[in-house]
């Protein structure tokens, strides 16, 4: 039998490496109420749970409001249907409405944009170790909107613009 030499002739073989596991690392900060900015929202169809998701991610404050303390994600169910859907009783149409300061003009008209670039108090707390065996932070809930739209909706009460000549009878009282 003929022995192997450590000799290799050709070209050299690369050692197989075993490929790098990645994962990705949620930041975990302690539970509480905070200021938070939302910077992005996007929903999207999870092949996971097969079901529609709202994403939203916000940089959460320190109370100066200035200094960010880590990016923290928060989640609302949309529905399993073909598109997605705000359900009456789920959350992502109260806090929609509570964001928007109204109902919705339309009703099929509920975009993410109506959070994204508004500073808001939200209270963050831990994931379930049950479900993930590396807890991390989410927003659980928002507490107030701290800017961005007001209650009801919002109406010029300019009078400057495109205003009739008044007729000598009427008086401002009377037309409005």
């Amino acid at each position: 039998m003929k022995q192997r030499s450590n000799y290799q002739k050709g070209p050299a073989r690369k050692r197989r490496t075993e490929p790098e596991i990645e994962w990705r690392e949620y930041p975990r900060i302690t539970p509480g109420e905070y200021y938070a900015y939302c910077n992005w929202g996007k929903h999207y169809k999870d092949p996971g749970f097969r079901s529609w998701k709202c994403l939203l991610r916000w940089l959460v404050l320190k109370d100066d409001r200035l200094t960010e303390i880590a990016t923290v994600p928060q989640w609302f169910a949309l529905g399993d249907g073909e598109t997605p859907h705000g359900s009456r009783r789920g959350n992502y149409l109260k806090e929609w409405v509570r964001a928007n300061g109204g109902p919705p003009v339309r009703g099929d008209r509920l975009s993410p944009r109506v959070f994204t670039r508004r500073v808001a108090r939200v209270a963050v707390g831990d994931t379930d170790p049950e479900k993930s065996p590396v807890p991390y932070s989410v927003v659980r809930r928002i507490v107030s909107w701290e800017t961005g739209a007001s209650e009801g909706q919002s109406v010029s009460k300019s009078h400057s613009q495109g205003r009739q000549c008044l007729k000598e009878t009427e008086t401002e009282v009377s037309r409005e």
